[in-house]
């Protein structure tokens, strides 16, 4: 529109300048062939030269009006193609100010989340973090004082260690629970086990050891033992107080076998496969006893992770039951490196 307007003023202007130069020579003309009116010869030299005059200074209007039109044109070109610039420049330029504002609260809505988890996290550590010091705090007493006791307590300094495991295990990943390798002395840790039940039930264990040994095998000492713990308390609790509870251990080939045998309730035939089972409480008077059904079920993932083998055996209902465990013997080639977790078994 702007520009239409100022081409109209131009076209207006050079018509307007033309038309002076038109009437100009018009005139020059008509003074020039007017009838009658003698002229002397200087005057009509002069209006001759006048003429020409005229005529020359119009063609030069005539030129320079056609230049400034030609200048006028292409400066309009200019100015067009650069406000076609302008408009491509600013529509960049507000795309870019939009993907920027996206990306802003893209940001920040990241931000807010990272934020979110951050705490989330923190409390979750937080809480992880009271409830262990809550923990550690009596078992550092507890371990100072075992550490005082006589010879005969030192079962109470190795239980607190085992609880002290059992407590990384539960800060550790769920599926990673590091089993610590060494060399264990099975009739050891029998022995240990047994003085562990007498101290908390009074009950008689006997511990048969035959020739053949050494009874000697590679594992973690600490998860062996609370299999033991596990097989003995188990014995106990289906067994009358006025009979012993007897753990026979010998070496068969490259396997050392331990065996715990009470004179209980018994088993039956058809719940001998299911009693490993995860929370698994047998029928009869055996669901009448307490229990949550798990301790079986985690002596039989610690066998499997030594690359040993578990199983029960019972002539009957109340002719009493015996717990085998079979685990290789030091001497024999075992694996490397034995299963970080229960699912690798």
């Amino acid at each position: 529109m702007l520009e239409e307007q100022v081409r109209a003023a131009e076209v207006k202007l050079a018509r307007t300048r033309g038309l002076l130069v038109a009437l100009a020579l018009l005139l020059t003309l008509v003074v020039l062939s007017l009838p009658g009116q003698p002229l002397s010869q200087e005057l009509r030299s002069v209006l001759e030269v006048l003429f020409v005059v005229q005529v020359l200074l119009a063609l030069v209007v005539v030129g320079r009006e056609l230049i400034r039109v030609t200048n006028a044109a292409a400066e309009r070109r200019a100015l067009r193609r650069n406000a076609v610039a302008l408009l491509t420049a600013h529509d960049e330029r507000r795309k870019a100010v939009e993907e920027r504002d996206e990306l802003s609260r893209t940001v920040a809505g990241l931000r807010a989340l990272n934020e979110h988890l951050r705490d989330e996290l923190r409390q979750r550590d937080e809480a992880v973090a009271s409830a262990v010091h809550e923990l550690r705090n009596p078992l550092t007493s507890v371990q100072a004082y075992g550490q005082l006791m006589s010879r005969n307590l030192q079962s109470v300094q190795r239980q607190v260690e085992q609880l002290e495991r059992l407590i990384s295990d539960l800060l550790a990943l769920p599926g990673a629970r590091p089993i610590v390798e060494a060399e264990v002395d099975v009739v050891r840790e029998a022995r240990d086990a047994a003085s562990r039940l007498r101290l908390l039930t009074d009950t008689d264990v006997q511990v048969d050891v035959e020739d053949g040994g050494p009874f000697v095998v590679r594992g973690d000492p600490g998860r062996l033992g609370q299999v033991l713990d596990n097989l003995l308390r188990n014995a106990a609790k289906f067994s009358p107080h006025d009979r012993a509870i007897e753990i026979d251990v010998r070496r068969e080939r490259d396997e050392i076998h331990v065996t715990v045998t009470d004179h209980g309730s018994g088993i039956p035939s058809d719940e001998l496969g299911l009693i490993f089972e995860r929370y698994y409480r047998g029928s009869g008077q055996r669901r009448d006893v307490a229990g949550e059904g798990i301790g079986l079920a985690v002596s039989r993932e610690i066998v499997l992770q030594h690359g040993g083998r578990i199983w029960a055996t019972s002539p009957g209902p109340g002719q009493g039951s015996s717990f085998h465990i079979a685990l290789p013997a030091a001497s024999v080639e075992v694996p490397d490196r034995l299963p970080t977790s229960v699912g690798e078994a």
